[in-house]
């Protein structure tokens, strides 16, 4: 099931969509940003599992692969101006995480 999210702010011009299938192992979901002009003003992981935990972890957010954010079932993590590289790992193999980003 493919997942959409909009949002109305006059600095994003569109997203870029992902749906990744996550396992309890860790796992890539978005590359850190080597362009030096490109920037993400907005990214959101969405956790669209009934019953699976997601955690994620990336460069900047002061997580690891032990200790990574929670993302609850249907919940989503946004986080604003963030380029690094994010990865996850999930409760329940098989796990279905939306990634979007909108970028300048």
């Amino acid at each position: 099931m493919a997942s959409n999210i909009a949002i109305s702010s006059p600095f994003l011009k569109s997203f870029v969509h992902a749906d990744v299938t996550v396992g309890t192992a860790k796992q890539a979901l978005l590359a850190p940003i080597t362009d030096s002009y490109m920037k993400r003003i907005v990214v959101i992981v969405q956790n669209t599992s009934d019953t699976a935990n997601v955690q994620v972890w990336g460069d900047s957010l002061g997580a690891s692969s032990t200790n990574g954010i929670v993302v609850f079932p249907k919940s989503s993590l946004v986080l604003d101006n963030y380029n690094g590289g994010l990865w996850s790992k999930s409760s329940i193999a098989g796990t279905s995480v939306h990634v979007a980003y909108s970028a300048v």
